[in-house]
């Protein structure tokens, strides 16, 4: 399964267990050399599968430690000086094979490492294959704000091989599971009636799906100043708690519980149907995402105001009216911290 991505020159295969596509796929750059960048705990599971796949292409390995705290301005450091010191070149490619801290550091990297070399996403996790390896944007945290210095890079293809999913716990599989239900939310009433009343998904094409929805909102708006800042549905509100949990909610959890505080500022604002809390709760309740935790208004506004989307001390909230549809709503600082005094 196959999504082109002509303006951007790129593609997303989608297979299942096909590691002699990949490994034909990297053979066919024979002047290349690769830079393998992993987690510990990835590259413990798949060590032996993926070295084999690179076997005799001529490749270095960097491994960092598993978790959010690696997506740092010290890694993206070190990974400069790997590549410096063994010599590699513009025409030379670096592969992430990861999940979204891998991904978003190894963009990073190599959007910038002599002005630009080529990038290979191999995402490993549920997340990453249906929302970080795609539409460009890669990123460093920095003094404890999410993706604060980053760029907009696109890979030369983004390979997601299913098989990954399988040594995928749960939780992390519902970690993936809130960007898709997210992109249906903005768009697609059937896909999501579909993810709520079905009991065996079809994971190639649930995944192909989730990603062209984001793909139909990157359309025409590559640098997050338009119709892609829907996809910040429950970002807003999701990053602060993300920051303010010190590591008990991941990212997905986050999204999920800011995507249900969007529903209760809807109804707030007269904004939303009145009965869809209680379905996403519902929704998401099957799939055991979380969709509230106790927090402090003043300390997660304190957060919000370092958010690099406000102007003139306006945010723009994504809000859900519908499944299917959502709004944008511009609001000041103080108003938001109002609402959230009024739901929290």
């Amino acid at each position: 399964m196959r999504i082109n991505i002509l303006k951007n020159n790129y593609y997303i295969d989608i297979v299942n267990n096909e590691d002699n596509k990949l490994r034909s796929y990297l053979a066919s750059f024979p002047k290349s050399r690769f830079l393998l960048l992993s987690d510990d705990n990835v590259y413990r599971i798949y060590k032996d599968r993926i070295r084999k796949i690179l076997d005799g292409l001529g490749f270095e390995v960097f491994i960092i430690e598993q978790g959010e705290h690696s997506k740092s301005i010290e890694n993206y450091t070190k990974i400069n000086k790997f590549l410096l010191e063994k010599n590699f070149t513009r025409s030379d490619k670096i592969i992430a094979f990861g999940g979204g801290v891998v991904g978003d550091l190894g963009g990073f990297v190599a959007s910038t490492y002599l002005r630009g070399i080529d990038l290979i996403s191999i995402p490993t996790s549920l997340l990453a294959m249906v929302d970080s390896s795609v539409g460009g944007k890669n990123g460093v945290n920095f003094l404890g704000l999410k993706n604060q210095i980053g760029t907009f890079y696109f890979p030369k293809i983004v390979y997601i091989d299913t098989s990954f999913l399988d040594t995928l716990d749960e939780r992390n599989m519902r970690n993936g599971f809130t960007e898709i239900f997210k992109a249906s939310l903005l768009s697609d009433k059937e896909f999501y009636y579909y993810l709520k009343n079905t009991n065996d998904l079809d994971f190639e094409k649930v995944i192909k799906r989730a990603i062209e929805i984001k793909l139909s909102f990157v359309e025409n708006d590559e640098f997050d100043n338009g119709k892609r800042q829907m996809l910040n549905l429950g970002h807003t509100l999701g990053h602060a708690l993300e920051a303010l949990s010190k590591g008990e909610l991941n990212h997905g959890e986050s999204v999920a519980i800011g995507m249900a505080y969007m529903t209760k500022l809807a109804n707030c604002l007269g904004l939303g149907k009145k009965d869809l809390e209680d379905e996403l709760i519902e929704t998401f309740s099957k799939y055991k995402i979380p969709t509230n935790y106790k927090f402090s208004s003043s300390q997660v506004i304190d957060l919000i105001r370092h958010d690099k989307k406000i102007k003139d001390n306006m945010i723009n909230l994504i809000i859900p009216i519908e499944v299917g549809r959502a709004v944008q709503k511009k609001v000041s600082i103080e108003e938001l911290e109002k609402l959230l005094n009024m739901v929290s």
